[in-house]
């Protein structure tokens, strides 16, 4: 494996030239319409055996987003469910910290919220299933889990039906990850990149505040980085896929737009190639790369990137990020 293919390291920059006003095609409305509000919350169930399973989704980007935590015993799941207006799509990409990812969409299936996902496992095998989500009542939901036959239908029987209860109250205190050491946070170790861990602030080449805080989770299996400029804000997802290699990123905005990337490197630095997606459905892509100038500094410098798919050779604008004072620089 090398360092280009399997670079791991989390960061984002996020320079929006986009309207200041909050799309009106969001996730929140999609779900208040639909009556699918009794999904958001925090649900505990126990499976025939007596485990435990808590789950919670809850809003994130002013409605634009939600976060979902799952963890039954030693396994955990993160992720994120964006909705697309262009394509029409509610999709959630997720993580486990078990080196496996995770993508799917979602569906009204007669009252029923219908999740469809794939799992790709680290070692390459993938599973496919589909999740059923009915309200019992207002504090009860059954959770169905089905596989699929071979012509590709759902089967018939699931393999694993669930009654969750709605918890009350401020969830407890989880564990954030940091102590262990997945394969993420080894090899950004290995390779010499937990410095860009934590919280950091800076200003633009014109002017503008930036929040960013860079965080491992799942065990150090995945990353979360979350950016906040102005009115804008971003949450998004680093994964790194063993199978092909690649470390990836998924995000969403506050103002509609979801986003897609790679990790690489080149002689300049550690680049990070994105594309956002707006509502409308037309992209932009761009190529951020960071140099790390001492333990408290990073420059990050802005470049298009052309329809040959080469990034242009002058950056479009610089930011200077600088971490928090009482942030400690992470070895």
């Amino acid at each position: 494996m090398t360092m280009r293919r399997a670079f791991l390291c989390l960061g984002v920059f996020m320079t929006l030239s986009a309207a200041t006003a909050v799309a009106q095609d969001r996730l929140g409305d999609l779900v208040a319409q639909g009556g699918y509000d009794w999904l958001i919350g925090r649900w505990v169930a126990t499976t025939d055996e007596g485990q435990q399973v808590a789950f919670e989704q809850k809003w994130t980007l002013d409605r634009h987003a939600i976060l979902v935590d799952l963890q039954m015993r030693d396994f955990k799941l993160a992720g994120m469910i964006i909705f697309v207006p262009s394509r029409e799509e509610v999709m959630q990409v997720s993580a486990d910290n078990q080196g496996g990812t995770w993508k799917g969409t979602w569906r009204d299936e007669y009252g029923s919220a219908v999740h469809t996902t794939q799992h790709t496992r680290a070692d390459g095998e993938v599973q496919k299933a589909e999740i059923v989500y009915t309200n019992v009542d207002a504090d009860t939901m059954k959770v169905a889990v089905y596989g699929f036959d071979s012509n590709g239908y759902r089967a018939s029987s699931a393999w694993s039906t669930l009654t969750y209860k709605r918890q009350k109250g401020a969830p407890a205190a989880q564990d954030s990850g940091d102590s262990a050491q997945g394969p993420l946070g080894d090899l950004m170790a290995q390779y010499g990149y937990k410095w860009i861990l934590g919280q950091w602030q800076g200003t633009d080449d014109e002017g503008r505040s930036s929040q960013v805080k860079y965080a491992l989770t799942l065990d150090q299996h995945a990353g979360t980085v979350d950016v906040q400029m102005g009115q804008f804000a971003y949450h998004g997802m680093v994964m790194f896929v063993p199978a092909r290699e690649e470390v990836i990123q998924v995000g969403a905005d506050n103002m509609g737009g979801w986003w897609k990337g790679t990790w690489t490197e080149d002689y300049d630095g550690l680049v990070n190639r994105h594309e956002r997606i707006q509502t409308d459905g037309t992209s932009e892509k761009m190529e951020h790369v960071y140099v790390k100038v001492n333990d408290g500094t990073i420059k990050v410098k802005r470049y298009g990137v052309g329809a040959d798919g080469y990034r242009a050779s002058t950056p479009r604008a610089g930011l200077t990020l600088n971490r928090v004072k009482g942030e400690a620089t992470q070895k």
